[in-house]
């Protein structure tokens, strides 16, 4: 018996001091004290949400402190020059585990999860699929698009609140296929009857729960759950889709040496980077799986969001259409060009806005792969992770003033950005990682809300102070508000 007990106390000792500078920092940082095992997850329990903990937290302890999620330490961070310093920093590129290893498990090891140096080399590869010539030929789609969302959307006007999402996530999906892949999916069986949608809702679900239940993520505890059965099936028909997507693109390719129509979709790239081995198959349909999520659930999301708050606050959508009417005097399916966006300035103020109060991603979880000295004098030992509260951040009222949780486009004029530091704003990231399709989920968007806002008045008796926000992977809340549609002249 002595020797187990020796040997356990001469593990216990080998892990207190392995992890000393973690316990170091945790004295001289402010924050909640941790339990063994559990650290500070019964909080978040208790406060029934993990933004609401999380505001708790920042409340009590301020813009940067220490907290234990399980038996790891994260860094909290909401000031917007520490934001700076870790975004900035060489050595913080990486993805932190907690969350990111279960969208690995289920999206696939793509530039939203992959480590530095992998991500790297995979974001250089992919950076080509979203420069400036590349988005301007997708403006076709974006506005043919638009044009049928408008169309299913007369189907609405004059029928009392409808939701909007599941809307614009069909239409963004459709986008994201036919810009991603170079495929039209309306006529897929897996699109029509819904089960594609369904399946990715289901991994959005699935996501959420292994982060805030880590246990699901073991999966000896799930094999045989209905959880278990709930992910491998929602990955097996995602993946297959996927797969036929690609696969059809390569055969094209293999017939005629080259795709069969020479569009700038990523699938193209793909295929070159497959023939010149720089990526293998599973490369290209984990990136493919990766981007078709990331675009169309958070413009999806976004554009929904946009509108739920032009619906609530009408003297704002008036301003807002006015622009749109001057540059667009007529009702009914327009094409929008590059150019016509230049000249929507409120426009753009009303979408920052919404990404302001309502960012598709409200946190994003890192780690340092080497120590990290930040500005305020606290180092961050190698391989602690750190959490930027974007969500928090942007309701800062010590940088967005009294009224910093109301919806006014006015804090998004130019001038008011300008005088705020430059990491207080940041709905895609900023730094070397930063959101990689950010320019094609602001033109997509404009387009969209420019085709929505001229056809259409938007209403509704939700009321703004009553949005309660759930957890999720994304931005998501309790009861999304129905809106009323009437058509504009």
């Amino acid at each position: 018996m002595l020797p187990w007990i020796t040997l356990l106390v001469g593990l216990w000792i080998y892990v207190i001091w392995s992890r000393r500078r973690l316990y170091q920092l945790m004295l001289r940082t402010p924050g909640p004290r941790g339990y063994p095992i559990i650290g500070n997850l019964h909080q978040f329990w208790i406060e029934k949400g993990f933004l609401r903990a999380l505001a708790v937290k920042i409340q009590k302890y301020g813009t940067a402190w220490l907290g234990w999620f399980g038996p790891f330490p994260v860094y909290f961070v909401t000031e917007p020059s520490l934001v700076q310093d870790l975004l900035t920093a060489p050595h913080a590129l990486s993805k932190g585990k907690i969350a990111y290893h279960t969208l690995e498990e289920l999206l696939g090891s793509g530039v939203l999860v992959l480590d530095d140096p992998k991500w790297s080399k995979h974001r250089k590869v992919l950076n080509p699929a979203f420069g400036p010539k590349v988005l301007l030929s997708f403006i076709p789609i974006f506005n043919n698009e638009g044009g049928s969302l408008i169309r299913e959307l007369d189907n609405l006007v004059g029928k009392g609140e409808n939701e909007m999402l599941s809307y614009m996530k069909n239409f963004t999906l459709r986008i994201a296929t036919q810009t991603t892949l170079g495929s039209d999916v309306k006529e897929e069986e897996i699109y029509k009857n819904e089960t594609l949608m369904e399946k990715y809702q289901s991994c959005t679900e699935a996501g959420i729960e292994m982060i805030l239940k880590p246990w699901l993520g073991i999966q000896l505890f799930r094999c045989w759950t209905n959880f278990g059965k709930l992910v491998k099936d929602s990955n097996s028909t995602i993946r297959n889709f996927i797969n036929k997507m690609i696969d059809n693109k390569l055969e094209q390719a293999s017939r005629n040496n080259q795709p069969e129509v020479k569009t700038n979709s990523f699938v193209n790239l793909a295929i070159d980077q497959l023939k010149n081995q720089v990526f293998n198959y599973q490369n290209v349909a984990d990136e493919a799986n990766t981007i078709v999520f990331a675009a169309f659930e958070t413009t999806a999301l976004t554009i929904t969001y946009t509108l739920m708050h032009l619906a609530m606050f009408p003297e704002y959508q008036e301003r807002v259409f006015e622009e749109i009417k001057s540059v667009f005097p007529n009702t009914g399916d327009f094409e929008v060009a590059y150019e016509d966006l230049q000249n929507l300035e409120y426009l753009g103020m009303v979408i920052n806005e919404s990404l302001r109060l309502m960012p598709a991603l409200p946190l994003s979880l890192r780690k340092v792969t080497e120590d990290v000295k930040l500005s305020n004098g606290v180092v961050l030992p190698k391989g602690l992770q750190f959490c930027i509260g974007i969500f928090h951040m942007h309701r800062n009222k010590d940088i967005w003033g009294p009224e910093a949780d109301m919806f006014n486009p006015d804090n998004c004029l130019p001038r008011s950005l300008q005088d705020k530091h430059p990491y207080a704003f940041i709905p895609f990231l900023k730094g070397k990682r930063n959101c990689i399709g950010w320019r094609y989920a602001l033109i997509s968007m404009k387009i969209t809300l420019i085709k929505i806002l001229r056809n259409y008045k938007l209403t509704t008796k939700f009321r703004f102070e009553d949005l309660e926000f759930v957890d999720s992977i994304t931005l998501k809340l309790k009861k999304l508000p129905g809106l009323q549609l009437d058509r504009r002249n």
